[in-house]
């Protein structure tokens, strides 16, 4: 999402590193329980858009490249931001967790997983927008929300009917077209956010979940029906519902609760034109009646019960948690000359974060708070001649004048008002603070790269391109077989994202392959979980040789296995056959000369220790640590 540098936050974390990562060098500063550090940080991105990338597309979603791709680029958004403190790689503007080759980078949802903690994602945006999505999912393209892109269900074409003409025009042209799993692809941003598996998530867009998986095990369902058969608890768009919640083993938290982003605290006002009349009638905002907070769901409630459920987890019990919070309004209501809007929405995260400040042990738990970005809006003393603004009456009876500087001149209305959405992003420098163990840590200039590496190291975890390459060291893959159907399970590639797999025959024929002809092609990993793959043209009677590659850390299983003979008990498969009906195993073979690339080669790697909290789409990271003892 996307923040302003003056006085709001988006986003919130917090995690707990396990317990045998309690003394590593860039954690072992004791510090009380009330030390802070605060500091700034630069946001730069590279490149304007995916057109600025080796990820350009055309309106078809087909892969074109650019020339260009790498180009510094001073005024970010939201999403290679937000990639840069999730993944420690710069990349371009529209990108989510990918570097500017199209790599997808581990984030620390991901990599917090593979080392045991829970995680958690909270938002008061669409789930699938740029900063919560840059924790569950790697794409192209920050717009490719579902199976059918950014398409909410409706007749865009005017011809009255809603088909997959409408879902072409308004939603899939998004996508890279080689990313949707119809085309061989690791799927849309919904889909990920179902593999990747964080433990709690709650946020809004919905109605994208109503969307038609194309691709794999779940095609033809909706995506709110894969999550169900997934094992999720799921909610959709009831306050009461989501308050119930408890903790189950197994069973984690998807709560959608609006169809789009989360109605804002207050009422919309708008930015107008110079006008002496607005200082003797300023605007008072006042509560709007669709805030979820009305109904107990505001960004406070539910950090609440996020924490609530995180806390409930044996695993943060025993190694610790990760959890993002935003409040993603704040920008959104920015880029609409919104300054009641922003205001609500910034007490909203305000009032989050300190519920979590107060119901924490700041002994062994991080708080990070801060921004990915820079906005227009700023607080004047009286109304600008050059730019729109508000006057506001503010809680003592005072006026406060709200400018913005950036509104293009034809979004005017015809009362020269404005609510759009063309509010310029700015390139200024971003506040950051902390508290907590770890929090003398943010201090000074930093990148917004650098927070990544803060937080991991807080939590103990791969940060470096070895370290995340050892993640799949002990991968393993099981041929199984049931009913006639052949499948493989691939367990352990934690060091990677996408999986590619060959299947040949005993000829040394290929006969089935994924698809490998983008780096968003192939079998998107289940991190620490099960990844299924189901290889096409097995015969039955016929020898095969199943090997399935990390396409990250490039470590490969070589399984070779024998399909058992129609009608036939005693082969030798059948014979070695386990009761799930596995017949042939194999395991990672470490090949030092394989070569894999984790981490983009334009991160920043600094070691210390942190946990952010974003302002303006505001953002708080927690991290939790298991209590020092000497």
């Amino acid at each position: 999402m996307e923040g302003e540098a003056s006085s709001t936050g988006r986003k919130g974390r917090n995690f707990r590193p396990r317990k045998k990562m309690r003394h590593p060098k860039a954690t072992t500063p004791r510090v009380t329980p009330n030390s802070s550090g605060v500091g700034q940080y630069t946001t730069f991105s590279l490149g304007g858009s995916s057109n600025d990338s080796l990820m350009a597309k055309d309106s078809k979603g087909q892969l074109t490249g650019s020339k260009t791709a790498g180009v510094i680029t001073p005024v970010t958004d939201s999403s290679a931001s937000g990639s840069g403190w999730a993944t420690g790689t710069k990349t371009y503007n529209n990108a989510v967790s990918v570097d500017v080759k199209g790599n997808p980078q581990l984030n620390l949802i991901e990599l917090a997983k593979a080392n045991g903690l829970a995680t958690g994602n909270v938002t008061t945006s669409e789930i699938q927008d740029a900063t919560p999505a840059v924790q569950e999912s790697h794409s192209s393209e920050r717009a490719c929300y579902g199976p059918q892109g950014k398409w909410d269900g409706t007749d865009k074409n005017g011809d009255g009917k809603v088909d997959i003409k409408d879902a072409e025009l308004a939603g899939i042209g998004r996508c890279l077209a080689d990313q949707l799993k119809a085309n061989g692809g690791i799927g849309s941003i919904s889909e990920q956010l179902l593999d990747t598996r964080a433990d709690v998530t709650i946020g809004g867009g919905s109605k994208y979940f109503r969307q038609t998986v194309q691709g794999g095990e779940y095609a033809g369902k909706t995506v709110w029906e894969q999550a169900k058969e997934m094992g999720y608890q799921t909610v959709e768009n009831d306050p009461a519902a989501m308050n119930a919640l408890e903790y189950k083993e197994g069973q984690p938290v998807l709560a959608l609760m609006s169809d789009g982003n989360m109605p804002t605290k207050f009422n919309a006002s708008k930015a107008t034109a110079k006008d002496p009349s607005k200082d003797a009638n300023p605007t008072v905002c006042t509560v709007n009646d669709q805030w979820l907070g009305n109904q107990g769901s505001s960004l406070k409630d539910m950090s609440k019960k996020a924490l609530e459920l995180l806390n409930a987890n044996p695993a943060s019990q025993s190694n610790g948690f990760f959890l993002q919070i935003e409040g993603a309004s704040i920008d959104k209501q920015d880029h609409a000359g919104n300054a009641c809007g922003q205001i609500g929405e910034t007490d909203d995260f305000d009032q989050a974060i300190s519920y979590v400040l107060q119901n924490v042990d700041l002994s062994d738990t991080l708080v990070i708070v801060t921004a990915d970005h820079a906005h227009t809006s700023q607080i004047l003393t009286a109304q600008p001649a050059y730019a729109l603004s508000t006057v506001l009456k503010t809680a003592d009876g005072n006026n406060m004048v709200v400018s913005y500087g950036t509104a293009q001149e034809d979004s005017r209305d015809e009362e020269g008002g404005y609510n759009g959405g063309d509010m310029e992003h700015t390139g200024t420098q971003l506040r950051i603070a902390a508290s907590g163990p770890g929090a003398q840590r943010v201090i000074g200039l930093t990148d917004q790269t650098d927070n990544f590496y803060t937080i991991a190291g807080a939590l103990g975890l791969a940060t470096t391109t070895d370290q995340q390459k050892a993640l799949s060291d002990n991968a393993e893959v099981k041929v199984a077989t049931e009913n006639g159907s052949y499948a493989a399970d691939a367990m352990g590639f934690n060091g990677d994202a996408v999986l590619s797999y060959e299947l040949k025959d005993k000829s040394g024929n290929v006969i089935a392959a994924s698809d490998s002809t983008t780096p968003l092609s192939g079998v998107r990993v289940k991190t620490a979980q099960t990844t299924a793959i189901a290889p096409d043209k097995v015969a039955e009677g016929n020898e095969y040789t199943l090997t399935v590659t990390g396409r990250q850390s490039g470590k490969s299983v070589t399984v070779d296995f024998q399909a058992p003979a129609a009608g036939s008990s005693d082969k030798s498969a059948d014979k070695n056959a386990d009761k799930n009906g596995v017949i042939a195993s194999g395991k990672v073979n470490n090949n030092p000369k394989v070569d894999g690339s984790p981490l983009g080669e334009t991160g920043t790697a600094v070691a210390v220790v942190a946990i952010a909290v974003a302002m303006l789409a505001a953002i708080a990271m927690i991290i939790k640590t298991v209590k020092i003892t000497r």
